[in-house]
């Protein structure tokens, strides 16, 4: 089995551009550096390249460039380096760098290495917001595909005509009826998904289905993406707080 010195995990809210061109970026700045990486994925169509427990506990320092969760909870323990997508592209070598230098936090702990306090308080307060962003675009990757499809099928429903789902129009088919049904059925789980995966991103699976049932209830009384992203937070946040009863 390989070991490597630097492993990274990637992860854009499509999952489909800046999560493999952090990817790229990474792989190409260890390269110049002559440092041995592995860089798992989280694209749209799942996880690649994925990590194994093995090489997670040989890695002398792992990197998170990313603005979805990426099931962090299996680098406790390691000093882990972590950002937004986007400096993951831009600032590839400076975080091969940093991770050379020792530079990040052990994962649980609420000090980091090798900074100081000020540096500490800073890293603190954006380590808050980008959670916040994080568990947000959580929720939105994984609401995307319902967007897509359902938009799609109802797109094509209309090549019989813009009416021809409603049986009083001379347009009406029954095929292109069946699509926008189906079509609608999709993008009726926008919010309950979205609302079920940030409640994910923050308190794991024991989040996902209490911020389910809160999506349903938003969707329902008509508050829409708004009670939807409410619902996911305040879910997530009542599960991992009775966690610590």
């Amino acid at each position: 089995m390989a070991k490597y010195q630097i492993i990274a995990a990637t992860g854009c809210p499509t999952g489909i551009a800046h999560t493999y061109m952090a990817q790229e970026a990474l792989e190409q700045a260890a390269k110049e550096k002559n440092i041995t990486i592995k860089v798992e994925t989280h694209g749209q169509i799942g996880v690649e390249n994925e990590l194994t427990s093995e090489e997670i506990q040989a890695a002398e320092a792992v990197i998170i460039a990313a603005d979805k969760d990426v099931h962090s909870e299996r680098f406790a323990g390691k000093r882990v380096i972590e950002v937004p997508v986007s400096k993951g592209i831009k600032e590839a070598s400076q975080l091969i760098e940093d991770a050379l230098a020792g530079k990040g936090k052990i994962l649980g702990s609420t000090k980091a290495i090798n900074v100081d306090a000020l540096e500490v308080k800073e890293s603190e307060t954006k380590g808050i917001g980008h959670s916040i962003y994080k568990n947000l675009m959580n929720g939105v990757s994984h609401m995307l595909p319902f967007v897509v499809s359902g938009g799609v099928l109802i797109a094509i429903s209309f090549l019989w005509g813009i009416y021809s789902a409603d049986p009083e129009s001379a347009q009406f088919n029954q095929f292109a009826a069946t699509l926008k049904e189906i079509g609608g059925l999709a993008m009726g789980m926008m919010v309950p998904i979205l609302s079920a995966y940030i409640a994910e991103g923050i308190a794991k699976r024991p989040g996902l289905v209490v911020g389910f049932v809160g999506g349903l209830v938003a969707s329902n009384g008509g508050t829409g993406f708004l009670g939807g992203i409410v619902s996911g937070f305040l879910a997530g946040y009542v599960v991992l707080g009775l966690g610590y009863l």
